[in-house]
């Protein structure tokens, strides 16, 4: 997958870690043998392992093209496929992807970079977010492959997309507008695709206008030795547009783990019905067989399906349209592994959080933690912090300029944060200023401030003017510091030592680390008036003002269902790691329970938040009120293929068995 890293500036603006001819081979296998291939073309070819691997197949196409903005990939890519033309230019500016039929086959890899690394870079050519959406427009407008419904889509999609999406966003349009009426795409994508929010219009166009054929996941991280994530590659056939309720077609989902590799193959030690590597994976997709053995399984699942997220929103989408609104009615989202969990048991109403009353959000991002967070080691009209290691110094200050937080996971043992229990405080700076500073301020605003202990003003100066090693610029200067000042003409009314006034999701009374080793756990922050707990952004967090309901739902977060439902939706990192944003924990919905069942649930919040732990007796507990709305005669067996499911997903994301 074409990733950035970090130690290759090039390939941190391109976006690129090549596919490798293994996984070219492994994504055209997953094709059907016989297709009358007559042009292919990979719009971002790289170094052409793709487009090797897809020609390798059928090489009885006529036209074979490979086009990338980058030229040093030329020689690369000619020598490995020396009958495809190689052209190095802005696919999205390219005369040559516009065939008057249309390419029987898409193949590619598209650029995963990350919105804040789309700006212009010169220097090497590559366009910024602007250049791709209005090129790509362009694209649409012209091209006559299109018909006028299909191209109304097309435009609503390409001007509505998200600003915060990656360049695979207008890459997978673009790849849908140039394939024929009954042709084939073929891409590589980062698992997260299936559940990204900005992926949600890609989601619906490939439901509109393609049978989605089948989907290979890479359950262990296997495929890429540099990948953050794991990797899906997709198989789709386009159709005609049509609305989403004609499109449940059946879509072959395939999990390969890493031992199914061997030296020649991805899946070199695969077997089904006496086929043996790719001709096995062929089969299995041709035939939609369901089946499992020890390091690979197959199922069958409604297209629809591999994106719960988009039905859960499809309503609040302007590009959707109105005749695909009225399938959605009273939707809930459940990712399709619980769903086939629970499938039998009629009757059983969900409740989002959001109906319960909770809002979500990410903690508070200083933009610069080494200035301002320190040690808290003593508090009291003046308080005393143990500064960083780039200052390195005990300073005394007003205690209304620190406030204590909960930086790490590691700040608290058990599942409580308790004011007593931490040591770590952030500058909070709202009402004073530097003495210099104060000749700086407007004539209002300087009506409302002071002047700062000198202690802390001279740590603000040697901030100032102190340049970080790794990031090569002082503080002040940072991206997401600079705009804590606000002025007016030349004179000031805050200054970037200043911290945004703190919000509800910066105080929460839950959070979850956003990256997590283990399954996710949920943390009490037990707030009291005057002796507020700031969160780090290192957590995703959630705030309701009602006692009760944050006990209740305290517990329902520490229960299997959650673990289980973060764990299918998160992010599995490089490493086994989960990461979780705020949009993963809002689309959580609950089995409904009675009232009695909810006080159950807030007299076992009280007891954790008492013990500051929980044990399995406790975990018993809440998954039995939780499951109890699938009946008497359901909820052992839904308990029991929830847990199971849980430690299968952990050992899968962290290659470690789990302790049952």
């Amino acid at each position: 997958m074409r990733r950035y890293r970090d130690d290759d500036i090039k390939t941190k603006r391109y976006g690129q870690v090549f596919s490798g001819e293994r996984l070219g081979e492994l994504l055209v296998s997953m094709l059907p043998q016989n297709l009358s291939i007559k042009s292919i073309i990979d719009p971002m070819v790289g170094k052409g392992d793709l487009l090797k691997a897809a020609y390798a197949k059928y090489p009885q196409a006529e036209v074979v093209l490979g086009i990338d903005i980058d030229g040093d990939v030329r020689e690369k890519c000619s020598n490995a496929v020396p009958e495809a033309e190689i052209l190095i230019k802005d696919v999205f500016k390219s005369d040559e992807v516009d065939i008057t039929e249309g390419w029987d086959l898409v193949i590619t890899n598209p650029p995963y970079i990350r919105y804040q690394t789309l700006k212009s870079n010169p220097e090497i050519g590559l366009p910024d977010g602007k250049d791709l959406r209005d090129g790509l427009i362009h694209h649409i407008l012209r091209t006559k492959l299109l018909d006028d419904r299909e191209r109304r889509l097309y435009l609503e999609i390409s001007r509505s997309y998200s600003g915060l999406s990656d360049m695979a966003v207008p890459s997978w349009i673009l790849c849908a507008s140039i394939v024929k009426k009954g042709g084939y795409m073929a891409m590589v994508v980062p698992e997260t695709w299936l559940n990204r929010d900005y992926a949600m219009p890609i989601h619906y166009l490939l439901l509109r206008c393609f049978e989605i054929v089948a989907v290979a996941r890479d359950v262990e991280s296997a495929w890429f030795k540099n990948a953050e994530i794991r990797t899906c590659l997709v198989i789709c056939k386009r159709k005609g547009n049509e609305p989403i309720g004609s499109s449940f077609s059946d879509t072959v989902l395939l999990e390969l783990k890493s031992g199914i590799k061997n030296q020649e193959s991805l899946v070199g030690n695969m077997k089904y019905k006496g086929y043996f590597g790719y001709e096995a994976v062929t089969q299995i997709i041709v035939t939609k067989a369901i089946c499992s053995s020890e390091n690979y399984s197959s199922r069958i699942i409604p297209a629809v399906e591999l994106f719960p997220g988009l039905i859960g929103k499809i309503n609040e989408q302007r590009w959707v349209r109105e005749e695909d609104k009225v399938i959605v009615e009273d939707s809930d989202f459940l990712p399709n592994e619980i769903r086939e969990i629970v499938n039998n048991c009629n009757g059983v109403e969900y409740e989002s959080l959001e109906a319960m009353g909770w809002s979500v959000g990410q903690g508070l991002r200083t933009g610069a933690n080494d200035f301002f967070y320190a040690q808290l080691l003593s508090e009291g009209t003046v308080s005393v912090v143990q500064t960083e290691s780039w200052h390195d110094h005990r300073i005394a200050l007003s205690s209304d300029n620190v406030r204590k937080a909960f930086k790490k996971r590691s700040d608290i043992n058990g599942l409580v944060a308790n004011y007593d229990d931490l040591h770590k405080c952030i500058f909070y700076i709202q009402h004073q200023v530097r003495q210099a500073d104060y000749y700086r301020l407007t004539k209002e605003a300087a009506s409302h401030y002071t002047i700062m202990d000198s202690d802390l003003d001279d740590y603000i100066t040697q901030g100032e003017s102190f340049i970080s090693p790794s990031r090569k610029k002082p503080f002040k200067e940072l991206s997401a510091v600079i705009t804590n000042e606000k002025k007016i003409g030349d004179e000031f009314e805050r200054f970037w030592y200043m911290l945004p006034t703190l919000r509800k999701r910066h105080v929460p009374n839950l959070c979850i680390s956003r990256v997590c080793s283990e399954s996710p756990e949920t943390i009490f922050i037990n707030q009291v008036l005057g002796k507020e707990i700031i969160v780090d952004a290192n957590f995703i967090t959630l705030w309701n003002p009602r006692q009760r309901d944050q006990l209740i739902t305290f517990s329902l977060f520490n229960s299997t269902w959650v673990k289980l439902f973060l764990e299918i939706i998160g992010t599995a990192m490089g490493g086994g790691a989960l990461k979780i944003e705020a949009s993963h924990v809002r689309k959580i919905v609950f089995p409904k329970i009675d009232d009695t069942k909810k006080t159950e649930l807030e007299s076992i919040g009280k007891t954790i938040l008492k013990n500051r732990n929980m044990n399995g007796k406790i975990q018993k507990q809440i998954d039995e009120i939780v499951t109890s709305s699938f009946g008497d005669e359901n909820r052992g067996f839904v308990s029991r293929q929830l847990e199971a499911l849980l430690i299968k997903k952990v050992e899968e994301r962290t290659g470690r068995k789990t302790d049952e």
